[in-house]
């Protein structure tokens, strides 16, 4: 086979079994003869006879022999490069690819060059390549970016993290490119420096460029739980007036500044907001106009007095409804009032809400919504059968937008309304969820730990456990939360929540910070390595780790 085609495959299948012969006098005599006849065009056959003479104390051809067969052909640096590397010549390989391209910068090989500084610990010299491979061709840059990505933690100062900051604020420093502005802000955004790629941007902010970059790094930087900074962005967004009108972006700024201030519980900034921008103060802000009636709504004073608030706001959606005709808007805001109609425990009005809601959102995520707060309304008005059946279809086609909690109450209806005796049971569980439902928190508790007395050799006795130990999540009661859900990992067995129990578990240690908090997430990303809480697992255990 080598005979008829000496250039091909039967080449390196030949040199294998010679050494698993263990014939190191043929292979070498094959490796000399194949460089010295076809090396000239294929260079990769000197780095077999320079490795194997080598290896072997053969007398052989020079190093440079192959820097020389390199500059005359560029484009060969690749397979001779690759040769190298199966030998384990690491810094030799790197030799050739520099050689290469400086000789011909079309080669373009600095993506592989990278990944072989990579493997020395040349962490400058590899982003310095990655960035001019990403530069000569940009079909590199999600490939970069998730390299980038894998290799930087948590902690500024890490040696990545220093590393590829250097080289991107050199390169900064040297040329404006935008290429190399979008990998820094990447960089600071992965790492979590949100405040740091604030400052750059507003130095780049000419007044006229896109704000979208800044709601990307004010939503992060909010879910990071870095509000400080997302404020910070938010109100220097809304100084820039021109920018927001001609990009219509007052909406987007105004809903995730009140996002922020509602997370913090800063009422007196939303509120502060809601003056400054009342409905029709801008042109298309649904989103805003939405959340500010809404925040208006639930945090009225008058609230538990009088219905008063509630006509008021259901006066306030049906302006909406006016202003912004559209189907799917309309569709929100018959969303929003019926959550207004069963907070105040009117079931058939929220029913007749949701009813509307679901045929103007339609197949969309936020009709499927609409569905399971019908069928769940339904359960809180004492019409089990029918919100069983209903939720039974929903589970099936649901939309993964929908919310855990959301998700977990229809689990729980549709699991354990099969029999009579389960019947009984959610009839008295409904009172409790509904005050849940209702933001009666408090209450909510006092049911709940009063039907545990009441469930205990009932199999919704888990299920009690575990909406109590969700309340005291919320509430910051580590300690009590914690024995609710060691209640649930023993009542629930093989059960629907075992998972959520081993996590939340592992979830209040890690905030009592206790010693076992470290096995617990072990044991949880271990045991569920696809479940629905691993990235929170994960970086609460990379926390521990810091």
């Amino acid at each position: 086979m080598h005979s008829e085609n000496p250039v091909g495959p039967a080449y390196e299948k030949l040199i294998e079994a010679y050494l698993i012969l263990a014939d190191t006098g043929k292979v070498f005599k094959l490796a000399r003869k194949q460089s010295k006849i076809y090396g000239q065009s294929k260079p990769a056959y000197y780095a077999d006879y320079w490795h194997f003479s080598r290896t072997l104390g053969r007398r052989g051809p020079d190093f440079s022999v192959l820097e020389n067969l390199t500059r005359s052909n560029p484009f060969s640096v690749r397979a001779s490069a690759q040769q190298l590397v199966k030998y384990n010549y690491i810094e030799e390989a790197i030799g050739l690819y520099q050689i290469a391209e400086a000789a011909q910068p079309n080669v373009r090989t600095a993506f592989e060059r990278g990944q072989l500084h990579a493997q020395l610990g040349q962490y400058n010299a590899q982003y310095e390549a990655y960035l001019l491979a990403v530069q000569q061709n940009g079909g590199y840059l999600n490939s970069i970016k998730v390299r980038i990505a894998n290799n930087l933690s948590d902690d500024p100062k890490d040696i990545h993290n220093t590393a590829v900051k250097k080289v991107l604020y050199d390169a900064i420093k040297n040329s404006s490119d935008p290429l190399v502005e979008q990998l820094l802000l990447f960089v600071l955004r992965q790492e979590g420096s949100f405040d740091r790629a604030f400052t750059f941007m507003r130095s780049r902010f000419d007044g006229s460029a896109s704000i979208q970059p800044f709601l990307q790094v004010l939503r992060e930087a909010r879910e990071a739980n870095a509000d400080d900074v997302a404020e910070e962005i938010g109100n220097f967004l809304l100084t820039q007036k021109t920018a927001l009108s001609q990009q219509r972006g007052t909406n987007s700024v105004l809903l995730e500044l009140g996002k922020c201030h509602e997370k913090t519980n800063n009422r007196a900034a939303i509120f502060k907001l809601s003056d400054e921008y009342p409905i029709g103060a801008c042109s298309a802000c649904f989103e805003w106009e939405r959340f500010r009636a809404t925040f208006l709504f639930e945090n009225s004073t008058a609230i538990g007095d009088s219905l008063q608030q509630l006509f008021s706001y259901e006066s306030t959606l049906e302006q909406l409804r006016e202003r912004y005709p559209r189907k799917f808007q309309r569709g929100l805001t018959h969303l929003s009032q019926g959550e207004a109609n069963l907070r105040f425990g009117y079931f058939d009005d929220a029913l007749m809400e949701f009813a509307r809601a679901e045929a103007l959102l339609e197949d969309s995520d936020q009709g499927d919504i609409a569905r399971l707060k019908k069928a769940t309304c339904a359960f809180y008005g004492g019409d089990i059968p029918w919100a069983k059946t209903q939720l039974e279809v929903l589970l099936q086609s649901t939309s993964k937008s929908i919310a855990n909690d959301a998700l977990e109450n229809a689990l729980m209806i549709s699991a354990n309304s099969v029999e009579d005796t389960l019947m009984e049971g959610l009839g008295l569980i409904r009172i409790p969820m509904l005050l849940e439902a209702q933001g009666k928190t408090t209450k909510a508790i006092a049911n709940y730990k009063a039907l545990k007395n009441t469930l205990i050799v009932h199999e919704l006795y888990d299920d009690v456990c575990f909406k109590l130990g969700k309340l005291y999540v919320e509430s910051a009661q580590w300690k009590m939360a914690l024995a609710e859900f060691a209640l649930v990992q023993q009542a629930a067995g093989e059960g629907m929540w075992k998972e959520d129990a081993i996590f939340y578990i592992a979830k209040c240690r890690f905030e009592l910070k206790e010693t076992e908090a470290q096995s617990a997430l072990e044991d949880y990303l271990l045991n569920y390595p696809a479940g629905l809480y691993f990235d929170q697992a994960r970086t609460m255990y990379r926390t521990l780790a810091l």
